[in-house]
């Protein structure tokens, strides 16, 4: 065995262990691993060793094996939830282990998503609500414990095996931005405008149709057309983010300016020019799945990009259908892993990972890039203020640079506006990002 790599054992092999060990040797921690199923030849090694099994052998570290990860199908699960080092686990136990639970059938019964492969009563649009998973009842949706979980074997490994170099990591984040409406009011056209002159009447909202009219007339600048001041806190702070752009039909949930509209499409090519893109796949692309190659087709050929990023509009992700169907598409990036309704960790983790899909048993080559808070949910959902948004939103930028993870934020251009619906959130918004680029 090379001086810098670990030996890890286990009685047999399968793609659900080979992927975690992926994930958590080399993605997280960053350090060489050689797997074995050769009991002898492990004993007969010299250099750092994990056992995983049932039965304890030698001085090597050894985690017992819960059957997760040499199981096949998808079952219900009863998961045994413990705590160590303040940290919440999974897959805990009594037996006779260097850790008090199993860290791999923890992290993949967290990653892979299991529990939403399950029965659960959907919201009305369909997905797995956050408050019913494992995460949000234990309590850890705000901690990013995979990486914790790997922190912990790290620490377990340097203890034993002082001599092991692991490369340095380091706290990243990552802006993004959806846009589902570029306009509150422009470019939508005679009747759309005429519709809204009508809703706002009949509300006696005089404020609303005030403003449109302002806007309409060229009196006013648009309130959701925030693109320009976007782009001026991009260059003060030197950051780049990724936008995810709606392109779909319109329909009851899709309801952004048409893709043929041509001021619409030269806002796209100047954000496209100066920031990376992605396609915002539509709500109704769920129900026609060919519906994500057209609307990746219809960007690429408004900004003359190759796009191979993917966010779902209203965060609709159903397992393992939604991620096949982008894989088909082309797409082997996706955004949309986090909650609708709160902030916190969906999968557990601050990192990117690859999707594995648990109905073919096999690793994909589907990079999921988890977001840890959105605006709307913060808004709309928890129903919160512009200055305890921006705490909630630092205490899990804290939880992310506790374990040198990546840090992503969902932003939407009609939140930060300062004639938006969200009152002091534009100046809040600025000193969030500034509190993302504190090391």
């Amino acid at each position: 065995m090379e001086a810098n790599k670990i030996l890890i054992y286990a009685p047999q092999n399968s793609s659900r262990l080979q992927y975690t060990l992926q994930l958590i040797f080399h993605d997280l921690l960053g350090i060489e691993y050689e797997f074995t199923i050769d009991l002898a030849g492990f004993h007969s090694s010299t250099g750092a060793k994990i056992n995983y099994s049932r039965q304890q052998h030698q001085d090597a570290i050894f985690f017992q094996a819960d059957e997760l990860l040499f199981d096949n199908g998808i079952k219900p699960l009863t998961v045994m939830t413990g705590e160590w080092q303040a940290i919440k686990t999974l897959f805990h136990h009594a037996l006779p282990s260097d850790l008090p639970f199993d860290p791999f059938a923890a992290t993949f019964y967290l990653v892979s998503r299991y529990e939403e492969y399950l029965p659960f009563q959907p919201d009305d649009h369909g997905r797995f609500p956050a408050e019913q998973s494992l995460n949000y009842k234990t309590g850890f949706h705000k901690i990013p414990v995979v990486n914790h979980y790997a922190l912990f074997i790290k620490q377990l490994l340097l203890s034993r095996y002082p001599g092991l170099i692991f490369p340095e990591k380091k706290y990243q984040f990552r802006l993004t931005y959806d846009i589902d409406m570029a306009f509150a009011f422009r470019e939508k056209g005679a009747i759309r405008n005429a519709g809204g002159f009508l809703r706002s009447l009949k509300n006696l909202n005089l404020k609303e149709i005030a403003l449109r009219t302002k806007v309409l007339t060229g009196f006013d600048g648009d309130p959701f057309d925030t693109f320009s001041y976007q782009q001026s806190l991009h260059e003060r702070y030197e950051i780049h983010p990724v936008y995810f752009f709606l392109l779909g039909d319109h329909s009851l949930y899709d309801k952004n300016i048409s893709w043929r509209n041509t001021f619409f499409s030269s806002v796209v090519q100047d954000i496209a020019a100066k920031n990376e893109i992605g396609i915002h796949a539509s709500y109704e692309s769920n129900k026609f799945p060919k519906k994500v190659a057209i609307e990746k087709e219809r960007l690429e050929k408004i900004s003359g990009k190759k796009v191979f990023r993917n966010r779902q509009h209203f965060l609709k992700l159903q397992f393992p259908g939604t991620y096949q169907k982008l894989l088909a598409a082309g797409i082997t990036e996706d955004y949309t892993m986090g909650y609708s309704s709160q902030t916190g960790f969906r999968a557990g983790i601050a990192a990117p990972f690859y999707f594995y899909d648990l109905e073919k048993e096999t690793a994909t080559n589907l990079v999921i890039y988890p977001f840890a808070a959105m605006d709307a949910a913060l808004y709309y959902n928890l129903e919160l203020n512009a200055t305890a948004a921006l705490q909630q939103t630092k205490q899990l930028v804290d939880e992310v640079k506790k374990v040198n993870g990546l840090f992503i934020f969902l932003a939407h251009n009609d939140l930060i506006s300062i004639n938006g619906p969200w009152k002091d959130w534009s100046e809040k918004f600025e000193e969030l990002i500034e509190y993302f680029l504190l090391l």
